[in-house]
């Protein structure tokens, strides 16, 4: 060991709200007439400052002669009373106004690993592995509710960015307040704030689907719950580092993803306007595997569907009966090359000759070269908003985004 180090830190701070927006204020306007208006924030008197919690603890290590060095974070974070932006009934004379929202927790575990692989005078390779993982949790959302959504999200087939309470609470209120039975497909999405809330399929409390007696069509369920969580299981960027005879240096960034949901708005679009692949065999009889919604549906031995119907042949089973449950692809991952640089530095001595350059070098550069991955969408490195967004953002929603170009660039360094 060259050297080693324990690192440990606790914090708890206070965020405030943003100024003008605790109390409604008056705004002078440049319409005819002119005069003052409120401001589209509300009042809340009560609103309190959020509290936010972290405890970190890490390690740094050198070990043969810093041949290799470990630097690995576990973090613990917790937000209480939460601000948050609600949408106010336009009767209250507003449009937004703030309240203490959730308490969520996010703890996770951040490394890397930086080694000098070879080292000689005209041969280099030093790799650097970065590791990521997180989660974050909702312990409770405001005001009873079960969901909170991104409404920039919100773009087609009803599915959207959200954050839910815990399964237990969900299935409490779901299932004794509509008589609907709720599960977490897959166990997937209750309680963390980076699901994909959307309509699902109704289900009897065994999780098979129901079917229409009358047309062989799957029953919707028409409430938001959790179809999926867009949180990737770990995160790996692995940088590897060549220099040849200090002329020639080579260096590339691979990104690989683990796991994770992606909403493929994209091919339900596809599907429900019959440009799918997916659509080709619409002109075949299909039979959805459940059991009917006939009274049976509880009982020891439910009534399994067997009708069959033509799907050309009725557009409601397009426009009505597919869920965006069905377009929800799971557990994706992907490597991708994500940058590429060659250089080489023109020798000395081929300058010594001149006095005017003192040292010269030349680049090219290329990114995004590569794609291995099982989704089938044009990229899953989607987003459908900006980095501006607040909260987890829209990351793994799918709709109207292209692939991430190739790009190349070539350069000259010179110094006079």
């Amino acid at each position: 060991m060259s050297f080693g180090k324990i690192r440990a830190s606790f914090a708890n701070v206070g965020n405030p709200a943003p100024p003008y927006k605790i109390t409604s204020r008056l705004v002078s306007q440049t319409s005819t007439g002119g005069g003052f208006l409120f401001d589209f924030f509300g009042d809340n008197p009560a609103l309190k400052p959020e509290s936010v919690k972290s405890i970190e603890i890490g390690t740094e290590l050198g070990l043969w002669n810093d041949r290799v060095i470990l630097d690995l974070s576990y973090y613990n974070k917790s937000i209480t009373d939460q601000i948050v932006t609600q949408r106010l009934s336009y009767g209250t004379g507003f449009i937004f106004g703030l309240l203490n929202g959730g308490d969520v927790q996010t703890n996770g575990i951040d490394g890397s690993l930086d080694i000098n692989i070879f080292q000689k005078q005209n041969f280099r390779w030093n790799v650097i592995t970065n590791f990521t993982k997180y989660k974050t949790a909702v312990a409770n959302l405001p005001a009873q509710v079960s969901e909170y959504y991104d409404s920039d999200t919100w773009a087609i087939g009803n599915a959207r960015a959200s954050a839910f309470a815990p399964a237990d609470v969900l299935a409490s209120r779901f299932t004794s307040a509509t008589n609907l039975f709720y599960e977490p497909i897959n166990g997937r999405g209750a309680g963390t704030a980076t699901a994909i809330g959307g309509w699902s399929y109704l289900r009897n409390s065994k999780g098979d689907v129901l079917i229409d007696p009358a047309t062989g069509f799957p029953l919707r369920n028409a409430n938001f719950l959790p179809i999926g969580d867009r949180n990737p299981d770990f995160v790996i960027g692995l940088v590897n580092d060549f220099k040849i005879k200090n002329n020639l240096s080579i260096s590339f960034l691979l990104d690989i993803r683990k796991g994770g949901d992606i909403f493929n708005g994209n091919e339900l679009y596809l599907y429900q306007t019959g440009l799918s692949k997916r659509t080709l065999d619409r002109e075949q009889p299909l039979t959805i595997k459940g059991v009917l919604k006939d009274g049976m549906e509880e009982s020891e031995t439910p009534t399994v569907n067997t009708k069959s119907f033509i799907p050309i042949e009725n557009e409601q089973y397009f426009s009505v009966s597919v869920q965006p449950e069905d377009f929800v692809e799971r557990d994706i991952n992907w490597m991708r090359l994500r940058d590429l640089t060659i250089g080489y530095t023109i020798p000395t001595k081929l300058l010594s000759k001149q006095n005017a350059i003192k040292e010269a070098s030349v680049f090219i550069n290329g990114t995004d070269l590569f794609l291995l991955t099982n989704y089938s969408g044009a990229d899953p490195y989607v987003s459908t908003t900006n980095p501006a967004t607040g909260g987890a953002g829209g990351f793994g929603m799918d709709f109207g985004k292209t692939s991430l170009p190739r790009t190349f660039s070539m350069g000259l360094n010179v110094t006079f």
